[in-house]
């Protein structure tokens, strides 16, 4: 698929920098912000509480640890990763210039962070209404298999179909931002502007965010499998975030650049503010004279 090996051409290429910026916020926001709660419950099934749909997600979510308010930190320093993101990327392609600079990052926040936290808050709450929906689904076997081998099947079952809805949504929203923050359209406009463009394209971007998930998917069962340690859970979940937002950046802007139809400069290895190209343009003009 064109935007699958788009995406990863391009992640590969600029993502380490990119998850670099990222790692410190993702792994505090792992304090409170668990995307794979219901895929460790899987490992203790056995100890499944159902008495109640509040105990069920009490047992699924329970923080075994106090200080969940530097999570809280992380969360609101994910939202200004997300929107100088926005930037780094967005420029990288626009003109050829990639730059995790902190010289810029006062113009990118201006620009993008009402935006970044838009989105950022509608994600969390598509992520946390998957998670009250999967543990609804938990608590429904639980109540009519029991803690056996029976609700297990069930469970995952429930876990792949809730996390591929998940996909789903995140990838027919996936144009609004950079429809609110390069067309000038209100956020409703935008947000309808973003699901229409993305007719036909849902499918493949889902399928790219899943490539990209797919190792953690496997890293988090064998660990999970193996030990119960609460610390190397925090920090798969905090590597997850790190690495799953910048790689949902760079799929944003691969899509919007296709959408739109505007050349990438980042694919012609050129920098359009560079000395060089400058010297390079003066010389073609005055040949042409």
């Amino acid at each position: 698929m064109k935007c699958l090996k788009a995406t990863l051409s391009y992640f590969f290429d600029k993502g380490a920098q990119m998850v670099l910026l990222s790692v410190v916020p993702a792994l505090l926001s792992a304090l409170v912000f668990s995307p794979s709660a219901g895929l460790y419950f899987l490992m203790c099934f056995e100890d499944l509480n159902a008495d109640s749909f509040a105990s069920l997600y009490k047992q699924m979510h329970f923080l075994s640890y106090d200080f969940f308010w530097v999570g809280i930190i992380g969360l609101v320093l994910c939202f200004i990763v997300l929107a100088l993101l926005f930037g780094i990327v967005d420029r990288h392609m626009r003109i050829g210039e990639f730059t995790v600079s902190f010289r810029r990052a006062k113009t990118r926040l201006n620009y993008n962070i009402l935006t970044a936290l838009k989105f950022g808050i509608t994600a969390g709450v598509v992520f946390e209404l998957c998670d009250v929906l999967l543990t609804l689904l938990y608590y429904a076997w639980a109540r009519l298999f029991g803690s056996g081998a029976v609700w297990l099947v069930f469970a995952l079952f429930s876990l792949i179909a809730v996390g591929l809805l998940l996909l789903f949504v995140m990838s027919a929203i996936l144009l609004w931002s950079p429809f609110m923050l390069h067309t000038g359209l209100r956020t409703r406009d935008a947000f309808k502007m973003g699901w229409r463009q993305m007719s036909g394209r849902v499918f493949p971007s889902l399928v790219t965010l899943l490539v990209g998930m797919l190792p953690f998917i496997v890293v988090m069962t064998v660990v999970g499998a193996v030990t119960s340690s609460t610390v190397a859970r925090v920090v798969l979940d905090g590597l997850a975030v790190a690495v799953g937002i910048p790689y949902y950046v760079t799929l944003m802007y691969v899509q919007f650049y296709d959408v739109t139809g505007a050349e990438r400069m980042d694919l012609n290895k050129t920098d359009l503010w560079s000395k060089r190209v400058v010297r390079k343009d003066k010389k073609t003009l005055r040949d042409k004279k």
